[in-house]
């Protein structure tokens, strides 16, 4: 396996700092960049002995900085893995209730933040003949949600669009683009958000759930990597005990039943 090098974006996070874990093991060199300095050192320091790993602290959402930041990034690394994590809102808000800063607040954090971790990293990947970008979306953005708001849901289905169209532009240059939709996944911050609530809001919660549990990490995180490798040069042949018409190996997983639907991703389309 060619060994390459992983920009994470948001690498704090519970699904990140999960597919950081097994980049490293596989000997990937990564650049970790978070806001959160004291956890993305903490992550670092963890992953050190297994493979060469640079921090950079800085805010995604703030705009100007975080260019400036990623293309020096870019420019001295040359990344061929950029996953895009950083986004999540555990806020039950009604549309009627909601402000325009909610809008403008979730789209900068999911949408535009995505967008110039792309711009900054895709060119250097085109000139290479080789890139693989990961985005974050939710189920949300592909229905509706119980466990959100308008403003985010609307900012995830924009992530998912704009995923197909930057796909498209980069189709033919060795660079693919592809968008995970995770259902509810137990991070830190959604399972406090659950055990928040009282005895009767969580049966109610886990009464939505198709698998009547939330997703766990390990689980989520398995999209994530199976975007960000390379596929083999002939596809795997299906599983005689699958019923996944698809050959990729994270639907046919899902098919057998070894992963939770809640964890479905937009792998195959």
């Amino acid at each position: 396996m060619t060994t390459r090098t992983a920009l994470l974006i948001g690498a704090a996070g519970g699904i990140l700092s999960e597919t950081a874990r097994g980049l490293a093991k596989e000997g990937h060199s990564l650049i970790l960049f978070d806001r959160d300095e004291a956890a993305v050192k903490r992550l670092a320091e963890e992953l050190a002995p297994l493979t060469k790993v640079e921090v950079a602290v800085g805010d995604i959402t703030d705009i100007s900085a975080a260019e400036q930041q990623l293309a020096g990034i870019a420019e001295r690394h040359a990344p061929s893995i950029l996953v895009n994590g950083v986004g999540g809102d555990t806020r039950v808000i009604g549309y009627a209730d909601l402000e325009r800063s909610h809008f403008e607040e979730t789209y900068l954090e999911n949408v535009v933040s995505t967008w110039i971790a792309i711009k900054a990293v895709a060119p250097q990947m085109v000139r290479n003949g080789y890139g693989r970008i990961v985005n974050f979306a939710s189920a949300g953005g592909r229905t509706y949600s119980h466990f959100n708001n308008a403003a985010y849901v609307g900012a995830k289905a924009a992530v998912l669009g704009m995923t197909k169209q930057m796909g498209y532009e980069l189709a033919g240059t060795g660079v693919v683009v592809n968008v995970v939709a995770h259902g509810p996944i137990a991070t830190d911050r959604v399972a406090g958000a659950f055990e928040r609530r009282d005895e009767a809001a969580k049966k109610a919660v886990l009464s939505r759930l198709p698998m009547g549990r939330y997703g766990t990490v390990a689980e989520a995180v398995g999209s994530v990597r199976t975007c960000a490798r390379k596929a083999p040069a002939t596809p795997p042949a299906p599983s005689s005990t699958s019923t996944a018409a698809s050959t990729c190996e994270w639907c046919s997983a899902l098919a057998r039943k070894q992963l939770t639907r809640s964890c479905c991703a937009e792998v195959c389309r």
